[in-house]
C-alpha cells in the first residue's frame, strides 16, 4: 500500500486541469514518491474514492482540482455522524478557478510548491461544518453533506447553480459571479425562515441569504471580516433580508470590500457554533459552490477536526 492516493479532476477548470494533472504526476515521480492515482468522472465519484482510500489506509489523500472536487474528497472523510473515517490528511493541488480554500490555509496555487508542501507533510487541525438534512419519511436516513468554506441558504443556492452553468466559462469567475449575481438580486424572490440557534427560536422574514461560515471567503471576490479568532470552532452568520433597490450598491460594496461593517437592517453579521433552519418555502441550500439539499437542516461542526497539509 502506497502513502498518497491522488484524486484528480481532468474536467475541472473546463478541462484545464488536464495538463495540471500530467504535470503532478510528472513532478511526483520526479520526487520518487510511490503514490496511486485515479481519475474522477464526476463529484460522486470522487466522493466514493475518497471515502474507499480512507478505508483502504492511505496515509494522504489528495484532491487535484477546484472547489467541487475538494468538497467531495472531504466529504469522503467523514461518516454520516461526524467521525473521520481514518487518520488520514488532506492534501490540496488546485486547479480550479476561485482558490478560496487556499488562501484561507495558506496552500500553494503552482503545482510545483504544492507537491512539495504535500511530500513535506507539514499539517494543521481545521474545522468542518456539517449539514444534516431531515429525511423525507422515518425509514429513510437523514442527508448529510460536509463543507469547509461556507454553506449558503437561499440566494448563495441559486447563484451556486447559474455561475455553475456556464457564465464562468465564458466570463471568468470574477465577473461571471457578479453579473450572475446583480441578475439574481433583481428577481429572486424572499423567503421565510424559522431559525433555532441557542435554545431561541426566532422567524425570519423576507430574507435573501443566510450564509454560515468557517473561512473568510464566500464566492469569487466576495469576503467577509471575521469578527472572531480565525479557525475559531465557530461559524460566522451572514444575514441578508429586507432589501430593496436602494440598499443593493450599499450591499455590493460591503460584501465585496471584505472590510468590517456595522449591523444594519439589511445586512448582519454575527457568529454561532449550531443553527436549525425551517421554511414553508422551497429554499435550497449550497455548500462550498454547489447545491446540495433543500431546507429544513441543521448545521453543526463535525465532532473531529480534519488535518489538512498547508504551506510551510
Amino acid at each position: 500500500m502506497k502513502d498518497y492516493f491522488l484524486i484528480m479532476n481532468p474536467g475541472s477548470h473546463s478541462g484545464k486541469s488536464r495538463r495540471k494533472c500530467d504535470e503532478i504526476i510528472r513532478r511526483m515521480t520526479e520526487n520518487q514518491v510511490e503514490f496511486d492515482y485515479h481519475l474522477t468522472k464526476d463529484m460522486d465519484h470522487a466522493l466514493m474514492l475518497s471515502r474507499n482510500a480512507n478505508l483502504d489506509g492511505y496515509k494522504t489523500i489528495v484532491a487535484v482540482g477546484g472547489d467541487g472536487t475538494i468538497n467531495a474528497v472531504v466529504n469522503g472523510f467523514y461518516s454520516t455522524d461526524g467521525y473521520r473515517l481514518s487518520d488520514a490528511s488532506l492534501g490540496v493541488i488546485y486547479t480550479g478557478t476561485s482558490p478560496d480554500f487556499n488562501r484561507s490555509y495558506n496552500i500553494p496555487l503552482t503545482v510545483d510548491q504544492a507537491v512539495d508542501s504535500i511530500i513535506k507533510q507539514k499539517t494543521r487541525e481545521i474545522p468542518v461544518g456539517m449539514i444534516t438534512f431531515e429525511a423525507a419519511n422515518d425509514s429513510e436516513s437523514p442527508e448529510v453533506r460536509y463543507f469547509v468554506c461556507c454553506a449558503n441558504i437561499g440566494l448563495g443556492a441559486a447563484l451556486a447553480r447559474k455561475a455553475n452553468s456556464g457564465i464562468r466559462r465564458n466570463l471568468g469567475d470574477f465577473w461571471g459571479t457578479f453579473l450572475s449575481l446583480i441578475g439574481l438580486l433583481f428577481r429572486f424572490r424572499t423567503f421565510s425562515a424559522t431559525c433555532l440557534e441557542n435554545d431561541r427560536k426566532i422567524m425570519l422574514s423576507k430574507l435573501t441569504n443566510i450564509s454560515i461560515g468557517i473561512t473568510p471567503y464566500i464566492a469569487s471576490g466576495i469576503r467577509v471580516p471575521l469578527n472572531f479568532t480565525f479557525g475559531e470552532k465557530q461559524f460566522y452568520k451572514m444575514t441578508v433580508r429586507n432589501l430593496n433597490l436602494l440598499r443593493i450598491v450599499p450591499l455590493l460594496q460591503k460584501v465585496y470590500s471584505g472590510k468590517p461593517f456595522k449591523n444594519t437592517e439589511y445586512l448582519s453579521l454575527d457568529s454561532t457554533t449550531q443553527i436549525e433552519l425551517s421554511s414553508a418555502n422551497a429554499v435550497e441550500v449550497e455548500a462550498d459552490g454547489d447545491p446540495v439539499g433543500m431546507l429544513p437542516c441543521t448545521i453543526r461542526f463535525a465532532h473531529h477536526n480534519l488535518p489538512l497539509i498547508v504551506s510551510d
